[in-house]
């Protein structure tokens, strides 16, 4: 006869492994747009299968299947600050049913419970509100530039009184960064009645997620080779 299996024991409560941990399950968000400029090299399927998903408004060069919007104009550096300028005139006048609004890279992703808690946090706010990492911009050939504030490009996130307010239409010299354009809108249009809120990096992932058994590059390609240069 064979000899019986030996009785299974369960190890004691110290050495169990913890039980699932279950989160309560989030409502979709409303009234959100995550404007994500793309080019040619930009992967829309995976952010189509995340959270962003159902929020995503893409900005593309040229009209195509997947876009929200098209500007005209090529993917580099030195044509960016031409893109924002676009989509913004856009949001300003046709998404007026938006209350608030994501800028990211398509290098990066952002954590839902943290956009959902800004988002109840802010709703009722009555002045604009601009959420990011913020640099000082110093540019004296630019007087309607020098001292403004803009968020990193990574991720910034604002609400409708902003759009409300700012000003698309403001010239300068020489090609500037994107997203230092877009702080000089805010600059000029709605003046120092802002509230600048600082971002939580820790719910913000740029060209690497890395969490438990997960190791992401979100940028193993370049997408902009080329660099501004003042003329």
């Amino acid at each position: 006869m064979g000899r019986e299996a030996p009785e299974q024991r369960r190890p004691p409560p110290h050495l169990r492994p913890p039980p699932p941990h279950l989160l309560p399950p989030l409502k979709r968000p409303t009234s959100l747009k995550v404007i994500m400029p793309i080019n040619n090299n930009t992967d829309t399927q995976f952010y189509d299968n995340t959270w962003l998903g159902d929020n995503l408004f893409t900005v593309c060069d040229y009209p195509e299947p997947g876009c929200s919007m098209a500007c005209n104009a090529g993917s580099t550096w030195e044509t960016l600050d031409d893109k924002t300028r676009c989509f913004a005139r856009h949001v300003k006048r046709k998404l007026k049913d938006t209350q608030f609004f994501i800028k990211l890279d398509d290098d990066a992703l952002v954590d839902k419970r943290y956009v959902m808690g800004l988002i109840e946090k802010y709703k009722d706010f009555k002045e604009p509100v601009y959420i990011s990492d913020f640099i000082l911009n110093l540019d004296r050939s630019n007087p309607n530039m020098n001292g403004s504030y803009y968020g990193n490009g990574k991720f910034y996130m604002f609400n409708r009184k902003l759009v409300d307010c700012i000003d698309t239409e403001i010239m300068y010299t020489g090609h500037r960064n994107e997203d230092a354009f877009f702080g000089a809108m805010v600059y000029n249009g709605c003046g120092p009645n802002v509230l600048k809120v600082s971002e939580d990096d820790s719910k913000i992932w740029h060209r690497t997620y890395q969490n438990k058994n997960k190791h992401i590059d979100l940028s193993v390609i370049s997408n902009h080779p080329f660099r501004i240069t003042d003329p």
